[in-house]
């Protein structure tokens, strides 16, 4: 039986915390797997325009009717910080390569840590806070102080109008 041409479902993992911390350096790893025919070409770049990255690449793996092949980039940890495309190319997909692109991890880190560590919230609630009462009170008392003033020089303009009027 002939078995139809599939191309590949990809699945990318992105760099942990804890191995940038430990290593210096990070790995992005890019599963592409359920493709048939086992004929695949693929590199890594650091833009669209740039030269293929040296990379690592499994050996392509599979039963007959099904394939798989891994490859991953180790980037140092300075590098983290760029944006990477994965370029793949199969029968099923044409002659244009395919392209997974890959953000940055520290934006992810950024939101992860963010969305994990609660307590910088109600610190910034608590400054918020602060600031409007400070600013608050700062305005009632300048109103308090204009309105004492005003009634002052009211009254000494009052007291100088009723003077000159009983000189007459």
């Amino acid at each position: 039986s002939v078995i139809p041409k599939k191309p590949p479902k990809s699945i990318i993992f992105l760099p942990t915390f804890e191995e940038v911390k430990q290593k210096k350096s990070g790995t992005y790893i890019c599963l592409l797997e359920d493709f048939f025919p086992n004929v695949i070409k693929s590199y890594w770049k650091e833009n669209k325009y740039s030269q293929p990255l040296d990379a690592q690449f499994g050996p392509i793996t599979g039963n007959g009717s099904s394939y798989s092949q891994v490859s991953w980039l180790t980037v140092p940890e300075d590098s983290l910080s760029k944006n990477f495309t994965y370029f793949y190319q199969h029968e099923n997909t044409g002659i244009e390569p395919q392209e997974i692109p890959i953000a940055s991890v520290w934006k992810d880190w950024i939101v992860s840590f963010c969305l994990n560590d609660r307590s910088w919230l109600q610190e910034l609630h608590f400054a918020n806070i602060s600031a409007f009462y400070t600013y608050t009170i700062l305005l009632v008392k300048s109103t308090i102080y204009f309105t004492i003033v005003l009634f002052f020089l009211y009254q000494k303009k009052v007291v100088k109008m009723l003077g000159s009027q009983r000189s007459k």
